[in-house]
């Protein structure tokens, strides 16, 4: 019964006790930062067109209209 009892170890450790607790460090490259800022962007954007849509703020025609006047 003292086996389970004892908390003094028999040889001290050299590292951590617990390593399963130390998070590792992240490695993003910059390339992968800026595209998955650049995702989330489109990501955002994507909802709020489509959210404007569904609450028919604008319709198909409309942007049509408003975007071939633009390219003339």
């Amino acid at each position: 019964m003292s086996d389970y009892l004892d908390d003094r170890l028999d040889d001290e450790p050299s590292g951590s006790v617990v390593r399963w607790m130390d998070r590792p460090p992240m490695h993003l490259s910059p390339a992968a930062l800026s595209g998955a800022v650049a995702g989330a962007f489109v990501l955002g954007l994507a909802a709020a067109v489509g959210l404007m849509a569904l609450t028919s703020r604008f319709t198909v025609g409309q942007v049509h209209n408003r975007t071939s006047r633009r390219l003339r």
